[in-house]
C-alpha cells in the first residue's frame, strides 16, 4: 500500500502497540464524549476503536492510506463512515455540518496543522450548540526536537497558549490540564539528545508494560496536585449554546 507519510504511518503503527497508553487516553476523554462523534485525523484507527459503541463515528483524515486502512478495519459497521479530507478546507464543512456532531475528537493531530486556528474554528462550526471538543496535543516547547520535526509537528503547546487558541476559535475551555508526566524523560532523550526520528519499538514495549504504574501514580497525584508539566495537554472545550 503506498504511503504518503512513511514516518508518520510507521509511528502510528508502532503506537498501536502501546495499548495501556491508548486506553488511558480514551479513559481520560470518554466521560465527555456524546453519541455523534467526528474524529479529526483518524489515522489508522488507534483511537477510533474505543468509540465504536457510539451511535455515529465519522473519521476524516488527509491521508488516503490511513483512511483506506481504517475503512477496512471498521467500515463494515453501520454506525461508521470514513473519508479523506482536510479540516482546514471550507469545502468539507457542509458535509460535516449535516451529521449534527455533539463531539469532535482530535488526538495528536492539531500540532500537524499549520493553520491550527482555522482548524479549531471549523471544528466549532461543525459542532451542535453545547457540543464538545476533546483535544489532546503534545506539550512543552522545550521538548520540541527531531521526533517532532520528523512527524511534521509545527509546534508543541503550553497550557495558557492552548486555552487562548481555543477561546479565539469561539469555544469555551472547560478544562485544560497536563497528562503523562512519566513520558517526558523518554521524549527528551530520544528527540533532543539522541536526535532520533522514530520512537524505538523496544522502548515503547517497556513504556507500555510500566504504563499501569505510571497511570495509577499520576491519577493519585492529581487528587492533590495540578500537574505543572506533562508530555501532553488535554483540553475539553464546549461550543456555546444559542442565545
Amino acid at each position: 500500500m503506498p504511503v504518503e507519510d512513511p514516518v508518520g504511518y510507521e509511528t502510528l503503527r508502532r503506537m498501536a502497540s502501546v495499548t495501556h497508553y491508548n486506553r488511558w487516553i480514551f479513559e481520560e476523554l470518554a466521560p465527555f464524549a456524546g453519541q455523534r462523534l467526528l474524529e479529526v485525523g483518524c489515522g489508522i484507527g488507534n483511537m477510533t476503536m474505543y468509540f465504536l459503541d457510539r451511535a455515529l463515528v465519522v473519521g476524516i483524515d488527509r491521508l488516503a492510506a490511513s483512511v483506506n486502512y481504517t475503512r477496512e478495519r471498521f467500515g463494515d459497521r453501520p454506525n461508521t463512515e470514513f473519508f479523506q479530507g482536510d479540516i482546514t478546507d471550507p469545502a468539507v464543512l457542509p458535509r460535516l455540518r449535516s451529521y449534527g456532531f455533539d463531539t469532535v475528537l482530535c488526538v495528536n493531530v492539531l500540532e500537524h496543522i499549520r493553520e491550527d486556528g482555522v482548524a479549531l474554528r471549523h471544528i466549532r462550526e461543525v459542532l451542535v450548540p453545547h457540543g464538545r471538543l476533546l483535544l489532546l496535543v503534545p506539550a512543552g516547547k522545550y521538548l520540541y526536537g527531531t521526533l517532532d520535526r520528523a512527524l511534521g509537528h509545527y509546534r508543541r503547546y503550553e497550557r495558557e497558549e492552548l486555552a487562548a487558541r481555543v477561546r479565539d476559535a469561539g469555544l469555551r475551555p472547560v478544562q485544560v490540564r497536563y497528562m503523562n508526566l512519566a513520558g517526558i524523560p523518554g521524549w527528551f532523550l530520544n528527540s533532543r539528545v539522541l536526535k532520533r526520528t522514530l520512537l524505538p519499538q523496544g522502548q515503547l514495549r517497556w513504556f507500555d508494560r510500566l504504563a499501569p504504574l505510571f497511570i495509577r501514580s499520576e491519577r493519585m497525584l492529581r487528587r492533590w496536585w495540578d500537574l505543572p508539566v506533562g508530555q501532553s495537554l488535554i483540553c475539553i472545550a464546549e461550543k456555546p449554546g444559542k442565545g
